[in-house]
């Protein structure tokens, strides 16, 4: 894989090292950033912070619905300009699912600037195969499509074989998903120990780099970059960005001057 790499030594103190990982634009080590009513000068300022450590923005719970659409453009527009593109949120795709308005959904996210678009069945049910479809219709006009697997609310990850989030994951690559988003609620969130098995076994059938873990719950951060390293695909909260970066680069944790290691030492 081709791909830039940094140890941000156009960042404050340079002389002290770091590790390094991949730059933007990046196609593993993504950090969605979720936004769930973020004012526009607040998202500025984040971005003006931390945008080179964010990804994608996810316009989250159903805000899209009671935006104007200058506002939505002017939130796209921020995040272009610091090289953050930008997906409408799963839960305003499945209200247009049961509406059966999906042209006019796909072209509103469009003309609206919107990069890309979430394919969810978290919250109603969709069958495979549609799902698959709806894939395929919002790729074709051009839209990135994260494609959600998962429940809200519902211990499904307890009871149901792996095998079956496994093809759930195939159908929707094979659709045209530029990523697929493991939804965390019952495996990495809202549990009282993360369910290590089932993840561990899609990360042996799947291709890491294609998965977008959903990791709300602090906990989730440090087991996600100890299994799968720290290009592992999280989507995390906005006051999550910089521990994220943090302990991606591995100098947010106990041991800090055993893992970092020093190429020179100043010397007078």
């Amino acid at each position: 894989m081709s791909e830039n790499w940094t140890r941000l030594e156009d960042k404050a103190f340079p002389f002290i090292h770091i590790p390094g990982r991949s730059a933007k634009p990046r196609q593993r080590g993504l950090t969605i950033m979720a936004d769930k009513g973020l004012p526009l000068a607040y998202l500025d300022d984040v971005l003006d912070m931390a945008g080179d450590y964010v990804d994608w923005l996810k316009i989250g719970i159903s805000s899209p619905r009671i935006y104007s659409r200058d506002h939505l453009r002017k939130k796209i527009e921020i995040c272009h300009k610091h090289d953050v593109r930008v997906f409408i949120a799963g839960d305003v795709t499945e209200m247009a699912v049961m509406q059966g308005v999906m042209d006019s959904y796909f072209k509103e996210c469009c003309d609206l600037g919107a990069d890309g678009v979430e394919i969810a069945s978290a919250q109603i049910y969709i069958e495979l195969r549609q799902k698959a479809a709806l894939v395929r219709q919002a790729a074709a006009t051009g839209l990135n499509v994260i494609a959600e697997i998962g429940k809200k609310g519902k211990a499904i990850w307890e009871t149901t074989p792996t095998t079956y989030f496994s093809k759930e994951i195939k159908m929707l690559q094979d659709a045209g998903a530029y990523k697929v988003l493991i939804q965390g609620e019952g495996v990495l969130e809202d549990v009282p120990q993360i369910l290590e098995k089932p993840l561990l076994e899609l990360a042996s059938r799947h291709d890491i780099n294609d998965i977008i873990f959903q990791a709300k719950d602090n906990r989730a951060h440090a087991w996600l970059i100890m299994n799968f390293g720290p290009e592992v695909n999280m989507d995390v909260e906005s006051n999550q960005i910089v521990v994220v970066e943090l302990c991606r680069r591995g100098i947010r944790k106990r041991g800090l001057f055993g893992l970092i290691g020093t190429s020179a030492v100043e010397t007078e």
